[in-house]
């Protein structure tokens, strides 16, 4: 069975997926014995009422690094692998922690105490790798609920944080959550134009695998095409038009080129649903950051196979300012 890029009425001229996007593609990243990538950010302090998920979030981020520095006692000659997502882990606490404002005098003990950390049980030798991806698959399902619930900056945060740990595990579970919001918003407008370029991409991609890669590369095709067709229906207006070529960022000529490819269309996903992230609406929320999630384990895998080095960059795609939480009168 074969599959191509779908055909669409406009425009007729071809169009840069880099300008569509108002990015370049992020090729990098890398592997472990599990591939690893992506990093987070956000936009401002968490307000009081995030301060106990912001809490539980720190803990979180403590508890899974404490796990990584005991796995790297344990297992000494892994201590290089380890140590690129050990670091990630590090900055996503330190983003945390400046976002962390609790309350002082008769609000003191708002939100709770952060606890100490603590280390899950690891074993010696390879079945580390097991204990440390279903450390991370639960991190992810964390940030991901604590992104519907929190307010829109420190959601993005949140999201971008479930992000890197779901490409850490290199897996995301089950269905997407539900979405019924309607929306006109440029953020929705934004995803769906990367999800265009991702149906084309691995239309080109795809058509150029053999066998087991290839079934892959459909898989994924249909579940962006999937994708697409979910934004469309949120959108209350006139949904942006998928053009009818795109200029790619690889050249497809072998599969590692193709992988590459598809790690690219996947990096430009991202930081499309982590802006979805910052909408008003719990339900878009949760559904952009499952987006995200999945974005970044598919890149992972992508990566795994094209043999690319993992990027030094914790927070790609995000503005050096929006790590930092804005003051605020009185704190």
């Amino acid at each position: 069975m074969s599959y191509q890029p779908e055909s669409v009425s406009r425009p007729p001229e071809s169009v840069s997926r880099r300008a569509l996007l108002g990015r370049g593609a992020a090729l990098g990243g890398g592997a472990l014995v599990l591939p690893w990538l992506v990093g987070c950010a956000a936009e401002a302090a968490a307000p009081r009422e995030d301060v106990p998920t912001l809490v539980g979030a720190i803990a979180s981020e403590q508890n899974l690094i404490a796990t990584y520095e005991a796995a790297r006692s344990v297992n000494t000659s892994l201590a290089g692998r380890l140590e690129p997502v050990l670091a990630h882990h590090r900055e996503h606490l330190a983003v945390l922690k400046r976002h962390y404002v609790p309350g002082s005098g008769d609000r003191a003990g708002e939100g709770g105490a952060i606890p100490a950390p603590s280390a899950s049980p690891v074993p010696r030798g390879g079945a580390v790798f097991v204990v440390l991806r279903e450390a991370e698959e639960r991190a992810a399902e964390e940030r991901r609920a604590e992104a519907a619930k929190a307010a829109p900056g420190l959601a993005q945060l949140l999201a971008s944080i479930g992000a890197c740990e779901a490409g850490h595990a290199m897996r995301v579970k089950g269905q997407a959550p539900r979405v019924r919001s309607k929306s006109g918003a440029e953020a929705v407008q934004s995803a769906l134009a990367a999800e265009h370029a991702a149906v084309y991409g691995y239309g080109v991609l795809g058509a150029r695998l053999q066998g087991p890669l290839r079934q892959t590369a459909k898989a994924v095709w249909n579940a962006h095409r999937a994708q697409r067709d979910t934004l469309i229906s949120l959108l209350s207006g006139t949904p942006v038009a998928a053009a009818a070529v795109y200029e790619l960022p690889v050249k497809v000529t072998s599969v590692r080129s193709a992988a590459q490819l598809a790690a690219a269309l996947e990096d430009d996903l991202v930081p499309a649903y982590i802006g979805l992230v910052g909408v008003s609406a719990p339900d878009l929320r949760a559904f952009a950051a499952d987006g995200a999630q999945r974005a970044a384990a598919r890149s992972a895998a992508w990566r795994g196979k094209a043999g690319a080095p993992m990027p030094r960059d914790a927070f790609p795609g995000l503005p050096s300012s929006a790590l930092s939480p804005r003051s605020e009168s009185g704190e």
